[in-house]
């Protein structure tokens, strides 16, 4: 049974608002593989809807002709203009003039369709640099076209009458032309108020990237001229078979041209892996986006036969700006906008303006005057709209996490408690007895040999941690899982491959030496790591040891393989952990360590490994950290495109009220593949040498998702970095700002990377801290001054230091010192000169100078962020009695004994978090940040010691030594 015309346009509408719903989730989200491939899509969703335009106007819409389409009047020359002799003639000519029309317009739709999809392509690659919600303008344009439209239009009469009235596209589309932009401009203001950036830069100067902006205007005017040309041949009154046939042939066409474009664009390599090599992760996210592109289009075109353009455009752009609300109100963004009394007037009229637009539309379209109705019913779309708008609000409220305005308070009185207990765990044994029953408890196998050794050593120089090693635990435990002769074997093939930026420590006889194959420049951290280990080397069994030089990590293991490391390793534990009579260390091993290398020539350093890939200067998330995750986890699932905005489900799982609450996952990349693009080491690393085996690897750091074994680093037992005791200040007398100078040395900056650099972001973040909520706004100029202060002011010169007579805490705003410095040189020459201008003013200005170190403990606010690894920074800021902020990926041998909100702030690395901690313990939250520093600054003095690194040394290589013995399920201590 054929659906009626009224059912047949309820079904389009809801269509059209779910598939387009659907979409924007996705896009909005950034969670579909779909969007970072604008020709795969675009050719997948245009054939669709070409075939599927091809079957309704076949079988579904075959009888819409008897509908009686919106008659457009274009029809210029009339067959009663001319008497009946000349009637053949005149069908010629109609026809003729038809046939010319109908062409026009074809090319001109192809044009727009295909131009839309190349103009997509470039602002996807560069989209940190685009603007936000210019599709809202969408009505305003198409109105624009219809206040110019000289021909009249004639359309139905909504409602219970059906008499077809004449409009002339004059005053009331100037009116709703009007309101339209008024719309546009709320909608554009809102995202603009709401949205919540990671800092991606677009660079300043003539760089391609600022044209972003021009070709959104541009595709933005393309679907305006493509829903208007559209529209005309949808509302002429006759031959409509003919226009879903040649609409059907415009989009199989367009995706033949494109599929055209695709193979041209192919020519290059990397494009050509990116074009035909297409992930099944892309394809279960192509169909389903592609599906509903085509019932979104398909829909708005049955829609645009029976209503007019500027409506259909409406619940376009509608569905996708609420769509967005949503996401915003879930994420408790849109309540902090709404508090404001400007955000607060934008949202009504972003939600009253889609009443008042339908009430208008339907005016100018219809010249209805319901003179007749009350004035409830008249304005009957706008209460709607208004209450839709307040049960938003409603749901806002309600949802918005930590109310109003969140503070991290319970995150840090639950932090204290957790800390304590911690620590009064970690120190519980008092005797070398109970530290070995422990050891059993909580390992489930007996300590190493000399166990005994370690324990006087450790009592002597007073660890208050004793117990709690779970840190070495977890990092040897996949280790148990691979034969001592295979780890002795690997072992060796690091040191006889020194390319590979290895350091070998070789332990014979109670003495240790150096290998010979070291670079001058990083001999000083195998000479620091000797000196570490002098004091106990008389008790470590024999072994050979391969230390990473590069700040880089190097062992990525795929999830499966580490899966069969831990199982096996279980296995060999229980073994051990079952035996009774114990052996010591000092048996024979077969085959023994190889020493060959030992006298090799400088020939040895052109070995190249097998094992080992170059990866610098490329992303290596979906290589190298994808893998090493659950098969239904984020990174695995979902392809993030979006540099700019914060991924809404990312960050939740170690996020509570907007601050991070669990440090440690917060560095699982597992469920942020966002994070793909927002770190220079898994951007473009300097250097990256990664391998998939299971590697013994010593590193200084390493990525949560790798499996290098951790030691304390050679930098900071070395004392690289260290305090003056005559330039400590104490709290009250340090100034109440945030401080920060440094290089960019996170990755290597060619073809743009620089630009999502975590530590990029931060000093771009750092120079708009100033900037309030309100003063986003597109009309920002014009609001008075109060509403655009902000407790924050930025300043990049030196200030005087604070006085008993001037105290810090009286200046008022918190003042944001932050500045790269120097000159940038890990960067190709266009970055370079892209990162100089964009952080230093032009491409001649001379760069700040550098600071003396020792400047950082006059400020309260110590910012510490990853570099290419690890920052060294880290612990003199613990001991310098300022509060440390820590936005960091990479992880150290002291992660567990350091413990977040107790000794210092974590950061999401986004930086969302960064200024809402700031305000907070920089102001209502200072005696709280005054406990949170003096706390660090004691135990840093108590647990992070030199002596303290030597007692983790010790005990690590004790159980390494162990791990390496053939007899290992047979080696332990007991008393």
């Amino acid at each position: 049974m054929a659906l009626s015309r009224e059912r047949l346009d309820i079904l389009a509408i809801c269509t059209l608002g779910l598939s387009n719903a659907f979409v924007w989730s996705r896009y909005y989200t950034y969670k579909s593989a779909a969007f970072e491939r604008p020709f795969h899509f675009a050719i997948l969703s245009y054939f669709f809807v070409g075939l599927t335009l091809s079957i309704s106007a076949r079988y579904v819409f075959r009888a819409e002709s008897s509908y009686a389409p919106l008659g457009n009047g274009d029809s210029s020359i009339s067959t009663k203009t001319f008497s009946p002799k000349f009637s053949f003639l005149t069908k010629i000519l109609r026809s003729s003039l038809r046939l010319r029309s109908l062409s026009s317009t074809f090319a001109l739709l192809l044009f727009c369709v295909v131009a839309r999809v190349v103009l997509y392509r470039r602002i996807i690659r560069t989209i940190h640099c685009s603007w936000d919600g210019l599709q809202a303008f969408l009505p305003f344009l198409i109105a624009v076209f219809g206040v110019f439209e000289l021909r009249p239009i004639f359309l139905p009469r909504h409602g219970h009458d059906a008499q077809v009235r004449t409009a002339r596209l004059s005053s009331p589309f100037g009116k709703y032309a009007f309101l339209a932009l008024l719309w546009g401009l709320a909608a554009t203001d809102t995202l603009l108020l709401s949205k919540r950036t990671t800092g991606a830069i677009c660079p300043t100067g003539e760089d391609n990237e600022r044209t972003v902006p021009l070709s959104q205007l541009v595709m933005l005017l393309l679907d305006a001229l493509f829903i208007s040309q559209v529209a005309k041949l949808r509302q002429a009154n006759e031959g409509q078979p003919k226009v879903w046939h040649l609409l059907s042939s415009l989009f199989l066409i367009s995706a033949t041209v494109l599929a055209f474009l695709a193979i041209y664009s192919s020519i290059d390599r990397a494009s050509f892996r990116w074009n035909v090599f297409v992930t099944w992760l892309a394809v279960g996210d192509l169909i389903p986006d592609s599906i509903a592109v085509t019932l979104a289009v398909v829909s708005g075109i049955y829609l645009l036969g029976h209503f007019h353009a500027t409506t259909v455009s409406l619940l376009f752009a509608s569905a996708s700006t609420f769509v967005y609300i949503q996401w915003r109100v879930a994420d408790g963004t849109m309540i902090k906008v709404w508090s404001n009394w400007w955000g607060l007037l934008t949202g009504i009229w972003l939600f009253l303006g889609v009443g008042v637009l339908l009430q208008a539309g339907k005016v100018a379209t219809t010249r209805y005057h319901p003179f007749g109705e009350g004035v409830v019913v008249r304005n009957r779309y706008g209460l709607y709209a208004l209450v839709i708008f307040l049960l938003v609000f409603c749901q806002a409220a309600f949802m918005s996490p930590g109310g109003f305005r969140p503070t991290p308070r319970p995150i840090i009185a639950g932090a204290k408690s957790e800390s304590d207990a911690w620590i009064a765990q970690a120190g519980k044994s008092k005797s070398l007895k109970e530290a070995v029953s422990e050891y059993r408890a909580r390992y489930g196998i007996p300590p190493p040999p000399n166990f005994d050794k370690w324990y006087e050593f450790a009592t002597s120089v007073k660890s208050p941690i004793i117990d709690i090693f779970d840190q070495i635990n977890s990092d040897l435990l996949p280790f148990w899982g691979v034969s001592p002769a295979v780890l002795r074997e690997r072992t060796t093939h690091l040191l006889e491959h020194p390319a590979l930026s290895m350091g070998g420590i070789i332990v014979e006889g109670g003495r240790i030496s150096i290998s010979p194959h070291i670079h001058g420049t990083h001999r000083w951290m195998m000479d620091a790591t000797k000196d570490m280990m002098n004091p106990f080397a008389k008790w470590l069994p024999d072994m050979q040891l391969a230390f990473n030089l590069d700040d880089e990590c190097r062992v990525s293991v795929p999830l499966d393989r580490m899966k069969a490391h831990k199982q096996e390793a279980i296995k060999a534990r229980a073994r051990l952990g079952a035996k009774e009579k114990l052996a010591w260390f000092g048996g024979a091993q077969e085959p023994p360590w190889a020493t060959q290398y030992l006298g090799a020539d400088d020939s040895i350093w052109n070995n190249q490994s097998p094992w080992f890939s170059q990866r610098s200067k490329r992303q290596i998330f979906h290589e190298w950290i994808s893998p090493t995750c659950p098969a239904d986890s984020p990174a695995n699932k979902y392809r993030w495109r979006n540099r700019k905005a914060e991924c809404l489900s990312c960050s939740p799982p170690h996020m509570t009220n907007g601050f991070v609450s669990n440090w440690t996952l917060s560095g699982d990349l597992c469920h942020q593949p966002d994070l793909a693009y927002l770190h220079g080491a898994l951007v473009s690393p300097t250097a990256m040498a990664p391998t998939y085996a299971l590697f013994p690897v010593f590193s200084q750091s390493r990525l949560h998702n790798f499996a290098d074994i951790m030691y304390p680093s050679p930098w900071n037992f070395g004392d690289k970095v260290t305090i003056d005791d005559g330039k400590r200040i104490p709290w009250d007398q340090k100034l109440n700002s945030v401080y920060w100078r440094g290089a960019s040395s996170d990755g290597f900056a060619t073809h743009g990377a620089w630009q999502m650099f975590l530590r990029a972001r931060f000093v771009h973040k750092a120079a708009e801290a100033k900037i309030s909520i309100i003063a986003k706004s597109l009309f920002s100029m014009a609001l008075p001054g109060r509403y655009r202060s902000s407790p924050f002011r930025s300043t990049n010169a030196a200030t005087s230091p604070p006085t008993p007579q001037n105290p810090p805490h009286m200046e008022g705003a918190i003042t944001v010192n932050v500045s790269f410095v120097g000159k940038f040189q890990r960067c190709d020459k266009r970055d370079c000169t892209a990162e100089h201008t964009t952080f230093y003013g032009s491409p001649t200005a001379e760069p700040p100078p550098s600071q003396d170190f020792q400047e950082h403990w006059r400020h309260r606010h110590l910012v510490d962020l990853d570099g290419a690894a690890f920052s060294g920074r880290f612990l003199p800021f613990l001991k310098s009695g300022s509060l440390p902020y820590r936005a960091a990926l990479f992880r150290t041998w002291w992660e567990e004994r350091v413990h977040a909100w107790r000794h210092f702030v974590p950061l999401d690395i986004r930086l969302g978090d960064l200024w809402d901690a700031v305000s907070f313990l920089g102001g209502p939250g200072e005696a709280e940040a005054a406990e949170m520093a003096n706390a660090g600054r004691e135990w840093a003095l108590r647990s992070l010691r030199k002596e303290d690194m030597q007692v983790y040394m010790f005990r690590l290589l004790l159980e390494w030594g162990r791990i390496v013995d053939d007899r290992r399920e047979d080696l332990g201590f007991s008393l």
